[in-house]
C-alpha cells in the first residue's frame, strides 16, 4: 500500500475492536468505506466489518465479552453483534457466494478465515462497494480501483457476469447513481442492457427495498427512474409508469406525463408515502386522455391512478397501511380549495379526506404545482394550511364519532332497529354539524332527532 491509500478514521477505536485487532485482521468494508471516503457524517454511516485469520467460534468468544451476539447468520459466516450501549453491526468472515434459488433468494455461500480479503471484495457488486479499511494499519484495501471511480463519480460493475449472478444489482446501481450523483460506466450500461430481462426473476420484496432506498435516500429519484427507463429496466419493474413516457398533456403541463411525474417526485418531501404518491399521481392519465371542446383533458384519471397505485404497491409487497395512504392521496389529489370556500365547505373537505391526510395532500399539491412551474402554489398552500389548521383545531366534528350523540340515542329517539338506517341518520347529523359546528351539543342533536321523529 502507498501513502495515497492511508485514511484517517474520524472516530476512536472501540474496546471490542481493539480486542479483535490483537487476535485477527479487522476491516470496515463495502458501503461503510464508500461513505467514509465520501465524507458522510460519522453518525450516518452504517458500519459493516470483515475479519480475517480467525474462526467463527473464536470470534464469538471474544465478542461475547463486550456485548450480545445473534448467530442467525452463522451458516453464512456472519455474526450480528451489539456492543453495550452501541448499535448492532454485522461482522463477517471472508466468503464467496453466487445466486442459486428462484427469484435470487438463495445463495451458495462459502466462507473461509484464510481467504484473502481481496477475494471477498471482488465478489461484491460495484467497485465503489468493494473496498476495505484496515483498522490495524489505517489503509484502504482497493483491489478494483473503487476509490478512483468514486473520485471520478463513476459507477462500474465488478465483472461482466455480475448482473447474471444477481439481477437486483441493476436496481441497486440505479439507486446508487441517483443517491450519489454518479455516471454509469459504458461497459456497465451495456451489461445492464444485455441482462435487463433477468430483473423479472427477482423477488418483489427485494425490488421494493431498492425502490424504497431510491425514493427516500436520493435527493432526486428522477435520475434513477430515467436511467431505468433508458436501459429498458423500468418497463419490467414499473410498466404502468414507463408507458406514460411521451404522453403529451395540455397547456398547463409543459412536460409529458412521465417527466411531470418524475419532477413531482423530486419535489415531494423525502417520505415514502409522499414520494410514491407524487410519482404515481398521474399514472392513470394515459387511458383517460380525450379532447373535449378542443382541449386535452383527463377526467377521473385520479380514480384510475389510485387503483393502479394500489395494484403496484400490492405487487411490491408494501405494508397495507402504506398502500392505503398512497391510494387515498392519489384519489383526492385533484382538490382545489380556494379563498372563496366557506368554512362549512372547508370542514366538509376535511371530513371527506380526514384531518390526518390534510398535510400530506397539501405537500402533494405543492410538488404537483411546482413541477409545472407554478411557484405561487407554495404561498397559496400556506394560506390554505393556516385556514385548515384553524378549522381543524376547533371543536368542530369531522367524523361521526365526533358527534355529541351516537347510535343508541338515534335508536331511542326514532324508535328504529339497529342497522344501516342508524348510520344514515348519523351522516345526516354530521352534515348539519359540518355546516354549523355550534349544533354539536347533546341537547341540540337530541332536539333535532326529536324533530326527525315527528316527521316519520
Amino acid at each position: 500500500m502507498n501513502g495515497d491509500n492511508e485514511v484517517t478514521l474520524r472516530r476512536g477505536i472501540h474496546p471490542w475492536e481493539r480486542a479483535l485487532l490483537e487476535a485477527c485482521g479487522l476491516y470496515l468494508v463495502g458501503g461503510t468505506v464508500r461513505d467514509i471516503l465520501r465524507g458522510a457524517p460519522v453518525e450516518a454511516i452504517d458500519e459493516d466489518y470483515l475479519v480475517s485469520g480467525i474462526g467463527l467460534e473464536d470470534l464469538a468468544g471474544i465478542l461475547e465479552r463486550f456485548g450480545t451476539l445473534n448467530l442467525v447468520g452463522r451458516s453464512f459466516g456472519v455474526i450480528k453483534f451489539t456492543a453495550a450501549g452501541g448499535r448492532t453491526v454485522d461482522i463477517s468472515l471472508p466468503r464467496t457466494e453466487f445466486s442459486t434459488g428462484p427469484g435470487h433468494r438463495d445463495f451458495d455461500v462459502s466462507f473461509d478465515p484464510s481467504l484473502p480479503v481481496e477475494r471477498d471484495l471482488e465478489r461484491r457488486d460495484f467497485t465503489i462497494n468493494s473496498m476495505a479499511f484496515d483498522l490495524g494499519s489505517s489503509v484502504v484495501v482497493d483491489p478494483l480501483g473503487g476509490r478512483e471511480d468514486l473520485d471520478r463519480g463513476l459507477l462500474r460493475v465488478n465483472r461482466d457476469d455480475s448482473f447474471r449472478e444477481d439481477p437486483l444489482r441493476m436496481l441497486r446501481g440505479a439507486q446508487f447513481m441517483a443517491r450519489f450523483g454518479l455516471a454509469v460506466e459504458e461497459g456497465t450500461r451495456a451489461c445492464m442492457r444485455r441482462d435487463r430481462a433477468l430483473v423479472a426473476s427477482v423477488s418483489a420484496e427485494r425490488v421494493r427495498d431498492e425502490l424504497t432506498k431510491l425514493l427516500v435516500l436520493a435527493p432526486k429519484p428522477s435520475a434513477g427512474f430515467m436511467f431505468m427507463h433508458e436501459e429498458g429496466i423500468l418497463e419490467i419493474v414499473l410498466p404502468e409508469l414507463d408507458r406514460t413516457y411521451g404522453e403529451t398533456q395540455n397547456e398547463y403541463h409543459p412536460d409529458d406525463v412521465f417527466m411531470h411525474s418524475l419532477r413531482s417526485c423530486d419535489l415531494a418531501p423525502a417520505d415514502i408515502v409522499l414520494r410514491w404518491s407524487a410519482l404515481l399521481h398521474d399514472v392513470g392519465k394515459k387511458d383517460r386522455k380525450q379532447v373535449v371542446g378542443g382541449r386535452t383533458v383527463f377526467y377521473r384519471h385520479e380514480q384510475d391512478g389510485a387503483r393502479m397505485a394500489g395494484e403496484i404497491l400490492g405487487r411490491l409487497r408494501y405494508p397495507r397501511e402504506t398502500q392505503a395512504r398512497v391510494v387515498h392521496l392519489i384519489e383526492h389529489h385533484m382538490f382545489n380549495v380556494t379563498d372563496e370556500w366557506s368554512d362549512g365547505a372547508v370542514r366538509r373537505f376535511i371530513s371527506r379526506v380526514g384531518k390526518e391526510s390534510v398535510g400530506d395532500l397539501l405537500a402533494l399539491r405543492e410538488a404537483d404545482g411546482r413541477s409545472r412551474g407554478d411557484e405561487a402554489v407554495a404561498a397559496q398552500n400556506e394560506r390554505i394550511r393556516a385556514r385548515m389548521r384553524r378549522i381543524a383545531e376547533s371543536d368542530a366534528a369531522f367524523k361521526i364519532t365526533d358527534l355529541a350523540v351516537g347510535g343508541r340515542e338515534v335508536i331511542d329517539a326514532l324508535g328504529i332497529e339497529p342497522g344501516p338506517g342508524v348510520g344514515a341518520v348519523l351522516k345526516e347529523l354530521l352534515e348539519l354539524v359540518l355546516e354549523d359546528p355550534g349544533k354539536n351539543t347533546r341537547e341540540d342533536l337530541l332536539s333535532i332527532l326529536r324533530e326527525m321523529g315527528k316527521k316519520k
